[in-house]
């Protein structure tokens, strides 16, 4: 067994809870020593990731926090051999990760005597550093690593092979102006993910998000690809969760840098756009299709479509190509019944299909009209009408009873829309 993957093993072994009485609690778990790379090197760095609450239990506050690290020869009391002051330190739901050394190299020999880690915190807004008790023990393995390099990376070898985990936080790549934290010099990303066969980063989580990421001036996740998907979420155990989007706005854009930039969204089967998906029932949703910060089109949860615009429908000629038929608006809210019956004896009833007659109100006024169909002229009288249906009566020129056919038109209020008339429209602005 390696000196490594001992000292891996100790370190995670060790893992314990440090506590105060008041303020903020701390719980641990170290990982690894920097695999050697020269035969004396002069100092080592350690990933060291981490958990704070309160007294409660509870996460503290988000926010860069303060923290100092020193190692010495024993538990309580003694010399401090090695120590480090790490400023502005991420912390996110309570879970940080610092890297012991990063600021003062950790000689090497100091590790063979130095197992004891004292630690303190300042938050933002204090004063002064509160130190987490006890000290925690590290290992009395001697690690053989090289120092950081003066480009202010941590850690110059690869992990190729490694696995690191725990059950304290996450691993935090950060890249600063400084450079001192920087995982990739010359780039502003916080972790960087190539690779020419797969996935350049690959997030997964079993209860929570696969990948997260946050920038205060980018983009919070970059994706980008030459022959595939620049990113892709799923979400194995429940299709809602593929991507969400944070804040109380969500948006997607195209390139804000290329005016003429488009959107697509292409599916092998439905495409569903669903309002109110946490059924709270706090109003009506709409949504809204915008143009120049103008309304072009709305369509609410109930069904409700609004356009400035004609609404079309595209139809193709025999003769003439592809042409535009146009839908007859109204003031008020109508379905309308097409029809034709015939006159015995001069009178006729029309029933009212049972269908239709469930769609509208036929206890309200309605409209029917009548067309006779017929070789010489015909009167034709609406003499009744009912919810069930209308009478009909016709007689010729000379007053005899009319025996032809003809057409009714039928135009009764949507139900639920009886009292919708030239309704004003709140303009909505945006953009």
């Amino acid at each position: 067994m390696s000196t490594k993957k001992v000292l891996l093993a100790v370190l995670v072994a060790s893992a314990v809870m440090l506590a105060v009485g008041i303020g903020p609690r701390f719980t641990n778990t170290a990982r690894a020593l920097p695999q050697s790379q020269e035969s004396s090197p002069p100092g080592v760095t350690i990933p060291y990731p981490g958990r704070l609450s309160d007294d409660a239990g509870q996460p503290v506050a988000d926010g860069d926090y303060d923290f100092t690290f020193a190692l010495y020869d024993a538990e309580t009391g003694g010399e401090s051999l090695w120590s480090e002051v790490q400023e502005g330190v991420m912390v996110k739901d309570g879970a940080f990760v610092a890297s012991l050394g990063s600021v003062n190299s950790i000689p090497a020999d100091v590790l063979a005597g130095g197992d004891w880690l004292d630690v303190a915190v300042r938050g933002p807004g204090e004063t002064d550093f509160t130190a987490l008790n006890p000290r925690q023990r590290l290992s009395a393995a001697s690690p053989a690593a090289p120092a950081a390099p003066s480009n202010g990376v941590a850690c110059p070898h690869d992990h190729w092979g490694e696995t690191w985990e725990g059950s304290t936080g996450w691993l935090t790549l950060r890249n600063t102006s400084t450079g001192n934290e920087a995982v990739l010099p010359g780039l502003l990303s916080g972790v960087y993910g190539h690779s020419e066969t797969w996935s350049g980063v690959h997030g997964q989580s079993t209860s929570n998000i696969g990948v997260y990421g946050q920038s205060t001036d980018a983009y919070g996740v970059y994706g980008q690809s030459a022959n595939s998907y620049g990113g892709m979420f799923t979400s194995t155990n429940n299709d809602h969760y593929d991507l969400a989007l944070g804040g109380a706005v969500g948006r997607i854009n195209t390139d804000p840098d290329d005016p003429g930039s488009d959107l697509y969204l292409s599916s092998n089967g439905d495409v569903t756009i669903k309002l109110d998906n946490d059924s709270g029932g706090g109003g009506t949703n709409v949504l809204y299709i915008r143009s120049r910060g103008h309304l072009a089109c709305s369509i609410n949860d109930g069904g409700d479509l609004t356009c400035t615009g004609a609404k079309n429908a595209v139809v193709e000629t025999t003769d003439y190509g592809t042409r535009k038929l146009y839908a007859v608006e109204s003031p008020e809210v109508w379905f309308e019944d097409f029809g034709t019956a015939s006159l015995v004896d001069g009178e006729a009833t029309v029933a009212f299909d049972p269908i239709f007659a469930e769609t509208v109100n036929l206890e309200v006024d309605y409209h029917a009209f009548v067309t006779p169909l017929s070789q010489e002229p015909v009167l034709l009288f609406v003499t009744a009408k009912s919810a069930a249906g209308f009478t009909v009566q016709g007689v010729t020129l000379d007053g005899q009873p009319a025996q032809c056919s003809f057409d009714y038109r039928v135009a009764a209020k949507r139900l639920g829309y009886e009292d919708v008339r030239l309704e004003e429209m709140t303009w909505q602005e945006g953009e």
